[in-house]
C-alpha cells in the first residue's frame, strides 16, 4: 500500500512538472515559420475553426500557411501574451488583381477559441484589399476606429511585414516598416490572444498566406 501511494505521488509531482514547463515555455519568445512541417501538413502551433494547411506558393521563399476563405487562425498556446510584447509576420497576397481578395483582419481578442470566423473582434486591423489601400484599424468595444492608408496593390505577389507592438493598453500597427497608427485599443485588464481571419471570399483563384511569426517579450 505504502508503494502505491508513492508511485502516486511521484506521478503527481511528475504531471505537475510537465504542466509547469509547458506554461514556462508559454512565456518564452514564439517563433513559427512552418519549416519543420512537411507541405499539406497540419501545423500544431495553429488552431482553426477551418483547415489550416502548409504550402510552398510558386516563386516564393520558405513555407506558409495558406488562408482558407472564412477561417480564423489563431496561435495554439495555452496563456495570453503579457502586458507588453512585439508580434511580427509576414502576408502573402497572390491575385491578378488585390481587388480579387475580400477584406481580412487580424488583432488580439479575450479568448483562444476557435468556435467561428471572426471579423473586426477586439482590438483589430483590417486590410481592404478590395479598396487597394484602405487600412481599419480599432476596438468597436472601446468605440475606436481609425481609417488610414497603405499601397495594398503595391504587396500583389510579394510579402508584406506586418509588426504589432504592444505596450499595455497601447497598440502601434507597422506595414512594412510604415507606422500606420498608435492608439489605445485594450481595456487595462484584457487578455490578449492573436488572431488572423481570413476573407469570405476569393476570386479568380487568388489566395493568402501567413509566415515568418516571431514574438519579442
Amino acid at each position: 500500500m505504502k508503494k502505491y501511494w508513492k508511485m502516486l505521488v511521484l506521478l503527481v509531482i511528475l504531471s505537475g512538472s510537465q504542466f509547469f514547463n509547458r506554461a514556462v515555455a508559454q512565456d518564452k519568445p514564439f517563433n513559427e515559420d512552418f519549416s519543420s512541417y512537411q507541405l499539406g501538413a497540419s501545423p500544431g502551433s495553429i488552431k482553426t475553426n477551418g483547415v489550416a494547411i502548409v504550402a510552398h506558393p510558386t516563386g516564393q521563399e520558405g513555407k506558409w500557411l495558406e488562408v482558407k476563405n472564412q477561417a480564423t487562425y489563431k496561435l495554439n498556446r495555452l496563456k495570453p501574451f503579457p502586458a507588453n510584447f512585439t508580434l511580427e509576420f509576414d502576408v502573402l497576397a497572390v491575385a491578378e488583381e488585390i481587388k480579387d481578395i475580400a477584406p481580412v483582419c487580424f488583432g488580439f481578442v479575450k479568448d483562444n477559441a476557435t468556435r467561428e470566423h471572426l471579423s473586426n473582434a477586439g482590438a483589430f486591423v483590417q486590410l481592404h484589399y478590395r479598396d487597394a489601400d484602405a487600412v481599419n484599424i480599432g476596438n468597436y468595444e472601446l468605440k475606436k476606429e481609425t481609417g488610414t492608408t497603405f499601397d495594398l496593390a503595391s504587396t500583389t505577389n510579394k510579402p508584406v511585414h506586418v509588426k504589432l507592438v504592444v505596450n499595455g493598453t497601447q497598440m502601434a500597427v507597422y506595414l512594412d516598416d510604415t507606422k500606420l497608427a498608435e492608439t489605445e485599443l485594450f481595456t487595462p485588464k484584457a487578455a490578449k490572444y492573436f488572431y488572423f481571419s481570413g476573407p469570405w471570399q476569393y476570386d479568380k483563384g487568388s489566395k493568402l498566406f501567413i509566415s515568418n511569426f516571431k514574438t519579442t517579450l
